[in-house]
């Protein structure tokens, strides 16, 4: 029998609640426990704080998904989690770690002063509770459904492209004799991902004669298809990558005066500095 510690009444509890964004939709069974409508989320541990400080954590996702599974005990495995709800649960994570208001630099465009911003997080966590996922694209008697990537998948690209780019960086340390080539096999892997994250996006097309959902099927129709199809389905995903953005914070230089717009970085690595 596992004996009882005096010291669970000092255990660490939930901080804030928040709604999720994604509205419990898109995990698999028995990935979210609870009600998506109030999930509790707990501060980070000292534990957790090394996992941001670990260069391959964060590198590879590792980080952020065992944090999140920490601080968020209504998911069970954060990379098969929505990636609608990423955001939201680490700028939650933040607040229930630091507090609501977070202090981000920024150097002016007109003046080059440096300036330094608090910005409230608690209207940002807001914003994604007021947007919803539309994944419909009604083209003729046909209509394709998108899903948003899970964790996993959408860390899985990052991390290739990161290297890919980082490989045209290095383009110069290559013969030049051999640098054409080089460039040639970057930009035809840079490509297939794009189509790639495109297929993975296609969760069915649904026709007049029933439902569609063989990936193989549905790629053989978009290699078969009108231009203007791909690109309607290209559109929608671009408007949906649009909106589920971090929203711009709207700054005034305290020198000049010149007023700006800047994204708050995601980068876990200074995010929870």
């Amino acid at each position: 029998m596992t004996q009882f510690n005096p010291l669970q009444k000092y255990f660490r509890q939930p901080k804030i609640f928040i709604a999720l964004p994604s509205k419990g939709l898109f995990y698999k069974s028995g990935n979210l426990q609870g009600d998506y409508t109030n999930v509790p989320v707990f501060g980070m541990t000292g534990m957790d704080e090394i996992l941001f400080k670990t260069p391959d954590a964060l590198f590879n996702g590792e980080a952020s998904s065992k944090v999140i599974e920490s601080c968020c005990p209504y998911i069970k495995n954060a990379r098969e989690m929505p990636s609608l709800d990423v955001d939201a649960l680490l700028m939650a994570i933040r607040i229930a770690t630091y507090g609501e208001a977070m202090t981000i630099a920024h150097v002016c465009k007109s003046c080059g002063a440096d300036n330094e911003f608090d910005i409230d997080l608690k209207p940002v966590v807001a914003y994604f509770n007021d947007i919803t996922y539309d994944g419909s694209v009604p083209i003729g008697e046909i209509t394709v459904k998108l899903r948003p990537l899970n964790y996993e998948e959408m860390t899985q690209f990052g991390v290739e492209n990161f290297k890919l780019q980082r490989m045209l960086y290095q383009i110069n340390d290559i013969p030049q004799d051999k640098q054409q080539e080089h460039l040639d096999k970057i930009y035809q892997r840079l490509a297939e991902i794009q189509v790639e994250l495109f297929m993975m996006s296609i969760e069915s097309v649904l026709t007049p004669d029933g439902l569609v959902e063989d990936k193989e099927m549905i790629k053989e129709w978009l290699e078969n298809t009108d231009k203007s199809v791909y690109s309607v389905i290209k559109e929608k995903l671009e408007k949906n990558k649009e909106i589920w953005s971090m929203p711009k914070q709207n700054l005034k230089c305290g020198s000049c005066g010149t007023e700006d717009s800047v994204e708050i970085s995601m980068d876990q690595s200074s995010f929870f500095g």
